[in-house]
């Protein structure tokens, strides 16, 4: 008979090797990944030039069709959206249809950690308004000269973190339809 003598030079990883190289992997992750983190401040402003370039575009969709055109802003969904009078009855009612017909950003939500709110911070210069949106109404529109209606409306959007209240981003509307973007600094003053 025939002996099998088994040997013992297999190669692998042992149980102590494995861990640690997942202890090891897991304290450069610990250090590397809050490089990797959107600051407070940092996440509020990219909502606020989100929201800038969403009302510019709608202003442009005025002018393009000659029609009027809405944004139109919810508190409580932490939503806004914009809509094209699509029938040209001079009436924008808000439905699925006059969004589609915009064609451009639709119904978009804020970003889960940022609020319709003025945090910490003051009023804009020149705005009396003590809300966080200070359109008439929660909207704003343009006509088809790409100015708000009704003649001379004006307004600011307030956005502010939930995490930190000094991080808050102002979005202003005048009559002509331009809009500027502020943004609140830890020394207390806008810019």
């Amino acid at each position: 008979m025939s002996r099998t003598t088994l040997t013992h030079d297999q190669r692998g990883f042992t149980i102590i090797e494995l861990l640690t190289v997942v202890a090891m992997v897991g304290i450069m992750m610990a250090i590397i990944l809050p490089k990797f983190r959107i600051s407070e401040k940092t996440e509020v402003q990219l909502a606020g030039i989100q929201l800038a370039q969403d009302i510019d575009v709608a202003r442009t969709r005025a002018l393009s069709t000659r029609e009027l055109v809405r944004v139109a802003f919810n508190t409580s969904t932490r939503k806004y959206g914009g809509y094209l009078d699509d029938n040209g009855d001079s009436t924008i009612v808000e439905s699925d249809a006059e969004w589609q017909a915009l064609r451009g950003f639709g119904v978009r939500e804020l970003p889960a950690r940022v609020q319709y709110s003025r945090g910490a911070a003051g009023a804009i210069p020149g705005d009396v308004s003590s809300g966080a949106i200070s359109f008439p109404d929660g909207h704003i529109e343009f006509d088809s000269r790409g100015l708000t209606t009704p003649m001379g409306t004006r307004g600011v959007v307030y956005l502010a973190n939930d995490n930190d209240p000094y991080a808050v981003v102002a979005i202003q509307v005048t009559p002509s339809g331009t809009v500027r973007f502020w943004s609140y600094t830890q020394s207390g003053g806008w810019q």
